[in-house]
C-alpha cells in the first residue's frame, strides 16, 4: 500500500466519524444550555425566597427555616440537575476528544509511514548511487587498463643493424611487430607443426622477448581477472569484447599459443574460454588446425 492509498483510507475513515463529532457537539450545545438555564432558574427561585423573606407583604411572614427549606428543596434540585447536565456534556466532550484523538492518530501512523517511505525510498536512491560510483570506479579502472594496453604496443618496437649509418634503426613498431613475432615463430618450427613443437617454439621465442611479451599478455591477463572478479557487473563480455577488439589478427594468433604454454595454460586459458576471446580469430593463421582441439570450442570461438 503506497501513501496515497493510506492518506485516501484514512479521509475515508474522517468522513465516518465526522457526523459522530457533529452530533456530539450538537448534544453539547444543547445540554450546556439546559444546564445553565438550570442554574439560571435556581437563580431566580432562591432570589423570590429571599425577597418573600425580606419582604412579608408578598407572601406573608417566613422564617428563616423555612427559607432554607425552600432554598434546599427548590433551589438544590435545580442546581443539581444543572449539575447533572454538566457532568452529561463533560463525557460527551471526552467521547468527542477521544474520536478527535484517533482521527489524530491514524494521521500521526500515516506521517510514520509517509516517512518511512521516504526513508525507504533515499535507501533505494543510495543503493542505486552506490551502483553507478561502483559501476563509474571499475569502468574507470578497465578503461585505464586498455589505455596501458596500447601504450605498451605502442612502446613495442624491432631494431636492426645498418652498416650504412653503423646504428641500429627501428624496422618494425607498435603492432606491426606481431606479424614479424608470428613469422619467426613458425620459422622456429621448422615445418614441425606438432603441438608440442609449436609451443616450445613458442616459449623459446617468448623467453627471448619476454621484456615485450611478458608486460603484454600480463596486463591483458589482469584486464579479464578485473571482468570475472568484478560481481556487480551483469554483461561481462561486453567488457570482454571491448578488449577483444583491440587485438589485431596476429596478436589473436600469439594469445592463442601463449595461453596453451606454461604460463598460460593454468590461468589465462580459463578466462579466454569463458569470455569467448578467441571469437574473431583467423583460423587460417593457425599453424596446424589440430591445435583448435586444444581449447572447448563451444566457448572459446
Amino acid at each position: 500500500m503506497n501513501i496515497e492509498e493510506i492518506y485516501n483510507e484514512i479521509d475515508l475513515k474522517k468522513a465516518e466519524l465526522d457526523p459522530q463529532i457533529e452530533d456530539l457537539s450538537n448534544k453539547i450545545n444543547r445540554f450546556t444550555k439546559w444546564a445553565w438555564a438550570f442554574v439560571i432558574i435556581g437563580f431566580v427561585v432562591a432570589g423570590f425566597g429571599i425577597l418573600c423573606y425580606l419582604f412579608p407583604c408578598i407572601s406573608g411572614q417566613l422564617t428563616l427555616n423555612e427559607l432554607g427549606d425552600y432554598l434546599s428543596g427548590s433551589v438544590a434540585s435545580a442546581w443539581s440537575l444543572a449539575g447533572l447536565f454538566f457532568i452529561y456534556v463533560a463525557f460527551i466532550g471526552q467521547k468527542q476528544q477521544l474520536i478527535n484523538q484517533q482521527i489524530e492518530i491514524l494521521y500521526s501512523q500515516a506521517e510514520i509511514k509517509a516517512t518511512r517511505f521516504e526513508l525507504e525510498g533515499q535507501k533505494e536512491q543510495l543503493i542505486e548511487q552506490n551502483k553507478t560510483l561502483r559501476q563509474q570506479r571499475f569502468e574507470n579502472t578497465f578503461f585505464q587498463l586498455i589505455n596501458n594496453h596500447n601504450s605498451i604496443v605502442d612502446s613495442i618496437d624491432l631494431r636492426r643493424w645498418s652498416q650504412k649509418t653503423n646504428s641500429y634503426s627501428i624496422s618494425s613498431q607498435g603492432r606491426d611487430c606481431f606479424e614479424v613475432f608470428y613469422n619467426r615463430i613458425k620459422s622456429e618450427c621448422k615445418d614441425d607443426f606438432t603441438i608440442k613443437n609449436t609451443l616450445d617454439a613458442y616459449m623459446e621465442f617468448y623467453h627471448q622477448n619476454q621484456a615485450d611479451l611478458g608486460h603484454y599478455f600480463r596486463n591483458m591477463y589482469h584486464i579479464l581477472k578485473l571482468i570475472k572478479e568484478t560481481d556487480f557487473i551483469t554483461n561481462k563480455k561486453r567488457y570482454s569484447s571491448l578488449l577483444r577488439a583491440q587485438l589485431s589478427s596476429y596478436e589473436l594468433v600469439l594469445l592463442f599459443y601463449n595461453a596453451l604454454g606454461v604460463y598460460g595454460v593454468e590461468k589465462f586459458k580459463p578466462l579466454i574460454e569463458e569470455y569467448s576471446f578467441l571469437k574473431n580469430l583467423d583460423w587460417s593463421l593457425i599453424f596446424d588446425s589440430t591445435h583448435i582441439d586444444e581449447y572447448d570450442k563451444e566457448k572459446a570461438f
